[in-house]
């Protein structure tokens, strides 16, 4: 009889460590997946700018394979909940097939084929990442791989400097482990609204987060991106305009009342004096060039209006229908650095609209958290705001390899699930 009740406790506690063992696996497994999501592995493999850019080359597909398989290994235990969740986001799924299908009226149908299966893949590990984890747990996940980000670059530009910095364009400018000053601004932004989401859902990891925001904002500096810049600003006043909205109820009306006149203010200045507004930020009226891309883009888009071009199509051919646009701005414009106008390239009006429609209801899903929600709010509606910063200069819709939309993805799901909330103590709620 003991001897039988030493068995059981035996195979309980062998079990138990079988499970924190498999649970150790899984959660390193998802930590390299984004890491490699983010671009950081490639920078670091990849020795020139070029390289890194390259990632459709033979060797950068080569790549992926085992990353893709790493994204279905983690949907396989959460396959349930997956397709749950499918059945709720249908306008992600809709998106997705689109421009699949539009390897039917694609001008390059096999690269089309390709760069949609591995859009798929992209969506469906922000699936994954939904579906195993909840509100808190997703969160920490994810600030911990920014934390490691932010370390890496910091180690990268000290000590290794040719890599880590500019030197040739932009010199002194600081891009960690990737190819452009851009990308570690963008990439340390998001780390920043990470660890501030972090923190507030764990306070007792102030030790770890606070420093963590420090570092990321540090990085964004120390990258001279201004658009980083600005959208780091913005955030921390967000978060900040999120903790009195939720801590101090007489508060809000005040709060409306005062964000509602800065709209109104900024948006005034910028029709009466938008040379001089974007002159004290240190940005020109074209946003650096990108407006003269635009202008020119609209003209193609024109052409295709309802279907596009097929997805990941349009710039592949140097002498395609982008050879117009590189020649008339005489250098080699790798994207439409606006996410509104990529998707609409690759899939026409119909991808507009239904990836606006999902937009709009998931960003009135976030807001709608402040009322019904908990601490899982504050990454709601900031990572869903920074999603739509972002996108009015880089092209991170529908983005395939890419984390910041696997991010949306994740935060989406959870929101069309309707989740319920993480409520960090019951004061809170």
């Amino acid at each position: 009889m003991v001897s039988n009740i030493y068995h059981e406790q035996e195979l309980m506690r062998r079990d138990h460590a079988a499970r924190i063992l498999l649970q150790f696996f899984e959660t390193a497994v998802f930590f390299f997946v984004l890491l490699y999501f983010s671009g950081a592995v490639a920078g670091l493999l990849f020795t020139s700018t070029e390289d890194v850019a390259a990632g459709d080359s033979s060797l950068g597909r080569m790549l992926w394979y085992p990353i893709y398989a790493l994204v279905l290994l983690l949907s396989l235990k959460s396959l349930p909940q997956i397709f749950r969740a499918a059945t709720f986001t249908p306008l992600i799924i809709l998106c997705v097939m689109w421009f699949g299908m539009s390897m039917l009226w694609s001008i390059d149908p096999s690269v089309t084929l390709r760069r949609s299966i591995a859009l798929l893949m992209t969506t469906l590990c922000g699936f994954a990442l939904a579906a195993r984890y909840d509100w808190n747990e997703m969160v920490q996940r994810i600030a911990f791989v920014f934390l490691v980000l932010a370390v890496l670059s910091l180690l990268t530009a000290l000590l290794w400097p040719t890599k880590g910095i500019m030197h040739e364009i932009h010199e002194g400018a600081w891009r960690g482990l990737w190819g452009e000053k851009n990308y570690l601004g963008g990439i340390m932004t998001k780390g920043l609204i990470a660890c501030m989401c972090a923190f507030a859902m764990r306070p007792d990891r102030w030790w770890l987060w606070l420093p963590g925001g420090l570092l990321c904002f540090l990085l964004v500096i120390m990258s001279t991106s201004k658009t980083a810049l600005i959208i780091s600003l913005v955030s921390i006043g967000l978060f900040v305009a999120i903790r009195i909205f939720r801590r101090r109820p007489i508060l809000r009306i005040p709060l409306l009342y005062f964000s509602v006149m800065a709209f109104s203010l900024f948006t005034i200045l910028m029709l009466i004096f938008p040379a001089e507004i974007l002159g004290l930020i240190g940005k020109d009226p074209t946003f650096t060039g990108r407006t003269d891309i635009w202008v020119l883009l609209i003209e193609s888009i024109r052409e295709k209006i309802v279907l596009g071009y097929g997805y990941g199509a349009y710039w592949l051919n140097e002498l395609g229908p982008s050879y117009t646009v590189r020649t008339s701005l005489e250098w080699g414009v790798p994207s439409a650095h606006n996410g509104w106008v990529e998707i609409w390239l690759s899939g026409g009006v119909v991808i507009v609209a239904l990836f606006g429609l999902h937009y709009l209801i998931t960003l009135l899903l976030s807001i709608n958290r402040l009322k019904h929600g908990g601490v899982e709010s504050y990454w709601a509606i900031l990572s869903t705001l920074m999603f739509l910063f972002f996108s009015m200069s880089e092209s991170t819709i529908l983005a395939r390899n890419d984390l910041t939309w696997v991010l949306f993805v994740a935060t989406s799901v959870k929101l069309f699930s309707f989740e319920r909330p993480y409520w960090r103590n019951v004061a809170e709620h």
